[in-house]
């Protein structure tokens, strides 16, 4: 895994980027190409283990995989990759939770999934709220995002307008977001996006991290395919990604560090 240093004026800038630039950005080869390999054919191996046991979402020729972080070393690192917490905290503080954290599988031929903005936007009534920022997407490129295969469409600057996509506007602005395996796309939950169609004859890859303010609620269940060794192995970040030294038998609410001024 890439661990090139960045300045934090860097971070700065990226975060910037992402809320008043066009929402998003693209940082390569955080990943290298053998982590990249063995995220997807973890990824395809669970997904044939787990269609078997009903665990795997389904919709037509695309597949959505859940409770990676409990499946393989890899997902663990990925998702307190410390180049992208970096980022991410810049926006969104360092008390931020994950709120899930999967694979979506494209098939040959799968269509396009539908313009939208990330949860809990799209749980919310339009126009959304500015500040805080809610929720950062990071798209995992675990194999080249092509042309042809299905990579995501993103509207630049459509995060500023803060409202439910224009679907006319968006066929008019969205750009195609292409890039090499070991690559993370970085946005912001208001940037309209979609996946676009995959005209090969083969299937695609990619891992969606979602995190949140901690107190929105998770998107996912964070406890699914639970496996207590990987807990015990967790260091402290992964911990408190995953609430779970947020979580007690003995408090009847969940604790939340807020900075009261």
């Amino acid at each position: 895994m890439t661990n090139e240093p960045i300045l934090s004026s860097d971070f700065m800038s990226l975060a910037k980027e992402i809320v008043v630039g066009k929402g998003y950005i693209l940082l390569p080869d955080l990943l290298t190409q053998t982590e990249s390999q063995t995220a997807r054919n973890r990824v395809l191996e669970l997904a044939e283990q787990e269609k078997k046991a009903g665990k795997v979402i389904i919709q037509g020729v695309k597949e959505r995989l859940y409770g990676l972080i409990y499946q393989g070393e890899i997902f663990e690192k990925m998702v307190q990759h410390p180049t992208v917490l970096s980022i991410v905290e810049t926006l969104l503080g360092q008390d931020l939770i994950l709120g899930g954290f999967s694979a979506h599988i494209l098939h040959s031929g799968a269509k396009r999934m539908g313009v939208h903005v990330d949860y809990p936007y799209w749980a919310m009534s339009s126009p959304f709220p500015k500040f805080p920022i809610l929720e950062i997407q990071v798209i995992w490129m675990i194999e080249d995002f092509t042309e042809d295969n299905g990579a995501p469409l993103f509207a630049p600057y459509s995060q500023k307008l803060a409202i439910k996509p224009d679907l006319e506007e968006f066929e008019k602005t969205a750009i195609k977001i292409t890039g090499t395996a070991g690559t993370a796309i970085i946005s912001h939950g208001l940037c309209w996006h979609d996946t676009s169609v995959n005209n090969t004859q083969k299937l695609r890859v990619s891992i969606l991290g979602n995190y949140t303010p901690q107190f929105i609620h998770p998107l996912e269940n964070n406890l699914f395919n639970y496996r207590q060794e990987i807990i015990e192995r967790a260091t402290t970040k992964l911990k408190h990604l995953l609430r779970h030294d947020l979580q007690s038998h003995q408090q009847q609410i969940f604790a939340m560090n807020f900075k009261m001024n």
